[in-house]
């Protein structure tokens, strides 16, 4: 089984957008996709703590902006996670199989 590539993808979630950059959208590995969901999914955990610093300081009044982006940043955690488990999980019984 060869897995090739994988379509145009966007990640969204709320207002946080990360399109995917490559030279050729229409055929990414599979690596790149999951590097660049890896680096999304980062990101948005840094903007968190972006927000959550900012409101320590007392520079954010709308502690509903904050507690709306963190849940999202926690969603997209658990969905990598899930993501990668299957991906491991998909391997491993790969790997079992005799040929």
């Amino acid at each position: 089984m060869n897995v090739n590539s994988v379509n145009k993808t966007i990640f969204k979630i709320g207002n946080f957008t990360d399109k995917l950059n490559t030279h050729d959208e229409k055929n990414i590995s599979f690596k790149d996709f999951l590097k660049n969901s890896m680096y999304s999914v980062s990101n948005m955990e840094k903007k968190v703590d972006d927000l959550n610093e900012k409101f320590i300081l007392g520079e954010i009044d709308n502690i509903h902006d904050l507690m709306i982006a963190t849940q999202k940043a926690d969603i997209a955690i658990q969905t990598f996670t899930e993501v990668k488990n299957k991906v491991i999980e998909a391997y491993k019984e790969i790997m079992r199989m005799q040929i």
